[in-house]
């Protein structure tokens, strides 16, 4: 971790020699960014896509399990963990993706893949609901993903990613009123209040062949679309998530994780280093942020906690004698 040092790049101005002396010190520092750029070593344990229990004490995430050479429906299972007792514990078999916890805490939504069909779920693996897909209240739907329940329970949002339509759209959580919202819309994610959403999108306002995504807030219903970014070469934007306290959004952008002020405004990077940060999830006290890191070099994906305030990062599954 660095110490208090490498987060503040300091010069000394001294005006009016023995009167007066200031540190005058910069935020990124120059040569020397607030960030971590040495990304700290995290046992080898697959780990990706985690998502925050309402208590702040357990994360569910997709893991592939050393045993899945020899193990029926192997990868990408649905695991919790909790930080405070270090324990890990399976949920379901794979495959799936983007686990999201309802705000009661008893139930989650995730995505098959291909075909990718929404379900719910307990978070025992018990009582597996069908959503979307054959079988289920919506038999015409595929290509669903990325569901997130609102902070009131009563809805889930989540994207149509292929095909016509598709976009943001949204359904209550037993799958009935499946509506579209916001045409090409992607990954869209709540405000606190549950009256508005923020998602991706292409920037209308670009001529067809040159737009870049840019990330978007919207009432809940689709109603008074507005962009906030207005970021260069950003096909890799994504993932946006709004703090608790409804002020700040992370999102990530060009392999890394950013976070800017709700109104976007104070767009700023906060991490940095080895491979591909993707993915943040906000803790429900705002201080943490959960994201997981890809690797170029050393061959896997686990997941990582940033301290929002100083910007450490820390492995959640530390390696061993750390």
């Amino acid at each position: 971790m660095p110490d208090s040092k490498s987060f503040f790049s300091c010069r000394i101005v001294f005006l009016f020699p023995a009167l007066l002396t200031l540190a005058a010190c910069s935020l990124l520092g120059g040569d020397n960014p607030r960030w971590d750029t040495d990304v700290p070593e995290s046992a080898p344990v697959t780990a990706l896509l985690g998502t925050w229990g309402p208590e702040g004490t357990r994360i569910a995430f997709v893991h592939t399990p050393d045993s899945a050479a020899t193990e029926p429906r192997k990868f990408n299972q649905l695991w919790t963990y909790n930080l405070e007792t270090d324990t890990m514990r399976r949920m379901m078999r794979g495959p799936l993706f983007t686990p999201h916890w309802s705000p009661s805490g008893n139930r989650l939504v995730f995505h098959s893949p291909i075909p990718q069909y929404l379900f719910t779920v307990d978070p025992d693996g018990q009582n597996l609901q069908k959503l979307t897909g054959p079988d289920s209240p919506n038999p015409d739907l595929e290509n669903t993903v990325i569901g997130k329940w609102s902070p009131s329970g009563d809805r889930i949002l989540y994207t149509i990613e292929a095909e016509e339509p598709r976009g943001v759209s949204m359904m209550k959580p037993d799958g009935s009123n499946a509506r579209i919202l916001i045409r090409y819309g992607v990954q869209a994610a709540w405000f606190p209040s549950g009256e508005r959403i923020v998602y991706v999108n292409w920037d209308q306002s670009i001529e067809e062949g040159s737009r870049n995504k840019q990330i978007y807030v919207a009432n809940a219903d689709g109603t008074n679309q507005r962009k906030l970014t207005d970021l260069k070469n950003s096909r890799d934007v994504g993932w946006p998530s709004v703090s608790p306290d409804g002020e700040k959004i992370a999102f990530n952008y060009d392999d890394q994780i950013y976070l800017m002020s709700a109104d976007g405004t104070n767009v700023r990077q906060v991490t940095g280093g080895d491979g591909f940060a993707a993915k943040p999830a906000w803790s429900p006290t705002g201080e943490t942020i959960l994201f997981f890191r890809r690797f170029t070099s050393r061959g896997y994906r686990s997941l990582f906690l940033l301290d929002v305030e100083t910007l450490e990062v820390e492995p959640v599954f530390p390696a061993e004698g750390r």
